[in-house]
């Protein structure tokens, strides 16, 4: 007769060790030689007990850096000093920060101010003031117009003298060369007068149409893309002067939860980098054990599950726990998957790095595993096949998915733990049916 090789299904928590027993196991040994059903056997093992070991680790730990860089101006802290959120624990020297908020400050004010005076237009005063200026732009042009004329009868009379004189230069010798040449220079002087009030004339023009202008502006007010081009400009400075405030506010260190400082990294005069870790801290009133579980067992770990937890250097007390992560990815290179309890920490009997073992409830830990090729169903039920001495026994089970080839079975007081059942069980089999082991 062959025999069957052992086959060793791993023990796990609340679940079962599966062994295919040899040809000649129990059965053949009371009936040898005996005929009957060929069948394959396991016995179901017992369910572990045992808990999971993990590590203690802080709920919260935070390592601390600079938002930006520069000299250290205090250190507020040692390590194992307890702070509450929002002390300080650093603080950046600020003389340089300070003097950039307010260059920011007076430069949006300034901004803001412009803005206003403009969006409210001209007020009476500068109305008044405007038509004053146009008032005396049309004086200065009417004097300069009246030059004009007079400068213009001159010069018409400087004309009329200087042709007779050359006239009669050219006729007689009654006007001589010195005659002549004064009526000349009176002439050239003449038409240079005229040709300045000319000049004259048209700027008080332009100044008398510019200050007409000028009012026009201020009665219709600033156009559109003036005001958004303000609008545009005191935003900006508001933005740098926010940039500056967040520069001396980031000067300022403080402790973002309540805890612990377990590390310190910083001195004062030294220069704190930013992105750089100056400090450690860390909240110990709340801890997480830290645990790896196989895949056999990690169905059976629910979040919200309240669990033991048991710490070596404190043998005397058991610690109230409740499973708050179950990964449902695997650790990387490993059938494991990473959970975590958090247990409560008040007392402070618990340190980050004590190795804890998490227990589960009894209930939790009872059910054994077995293939669902054993497994028979009928009229909407499920049972098992067990094998006691020779004969098959029909036994009505109640189970829960596992994965596809395995199921977790309740025990019942038919079936427990090191009892033998049958394996892919013939569809001839049935209650009382006499069997032989392979």
């Amino acid at each position: 007769m062959n025999r069957l090789n052992q086959l060793i299904v791993p023990a796990v928590f609340v679940l079962a060790t599966l062994t295919v027993l040899p040809a000649c196991g129990a059965i053949e040994a009371e009936e040898s030689g005996a005929s009957g059903v060929p069948v394959q056997v396991i016995k179901l093992g017992q369910g572990a007990t045992a808990g999971l070991n993990g590590k203690i680790i802080p709920d919260q730990s935070i390592n601390i850096v600079s938002k930006a860089s520069g000299k250290v101006a205090e250190v507020r802290v040692q390590e194992g000093s307890k702070v509450k959120k929002g002390d300080v624990l650093v603080q950046l020297e600020t003389s340089e920060l300070t003097q950039q908020v307010k260059q920011a400050e007076y430069s949006s004010t300034a901004a803001q101010a412009k803005l206003a005076d403009t969006q409210a237009g001209a007020r009476t005063q500068e109305i008044t003031g405007l038509q004053s200026s146009i008032l005396a732009a049309g004086g200065a042009y009417q004097q300069t117009t009246a030059a004009v004329e007079q400068a213009k009868a001159g010069l018409d009379l400087a004309t009329s003298s200087y042709n007779r004189l050359r006239n009669a230069f050219e006729s007689s010798s009654s006007v001589s060369q010195d005659d002549l040449d004064k009526g000349t220079l009176d002439y050239e002087k003449a038409k240079a007068g005229y040709e300045q009030a000319l000049g004259a004339q048209k700027s008080a023009e332009a100044q008398l149409r510019g200050a007409e202008a000028k009012l026009e502006l201020a009665k219709v007010g600033p156009t559109e893309n003036t005001i958004k081009a303000l609008q545009a400009d005191v935003e900006r400075l508001n933005a740098t002067l926010e940039l500056a405030n967040s520069g001396l506010s980031n000067a300022t260190i403080t402790a973002p939860i309540d805890g612990v400082i377990v590390k310190k990294g910083i001195s004062p005069g030294e220069l704190a980098q930013a992105g750089v870790q100056i400090l450690s801290l860390v909240n110990m009133d709340q801890v997480q054990v830290e645990l790896s579980v196989m895949d056999s067992q990690i169905t059976q770990v629910k979040e919200g599950m309240a669990v033991a937890v048991k710490v070596q250097n404190v043998p005397d007390k058991s610690f109230q726990g409740v499973i708050s992560f179950v990964s449902p990815v695997a650790n990387t290179n490993s059938n494991t998957f990473p959970v975590k309890v958090k247990v409560d920490n008040k007392d402070g009997l618990l340190f980050a790095g004590m190795v804890a073992e998490v227990q589960l409830n009894a209930a939790q830990m009872s059910r054994l595993e077995v293939p669902k090729s054993a497994v028979v169903k009928k009229d909407q039920k499920e049972y098992l096949f067990t094998a006691e001495g020779s004969t098959a026994h029909l036994v009505e089970v109640k189970t829960e998915e596992k994965n596809q080839d395995w199921l977790y079975v309740m025990p019942n007081d038919k079936i427990k733990a090191n009892q033998q059942i049958i394996v892919k069980p013939a569809d001839n089999l049935a209650e009382g049916t006499k069997v032989k082991a392979e």
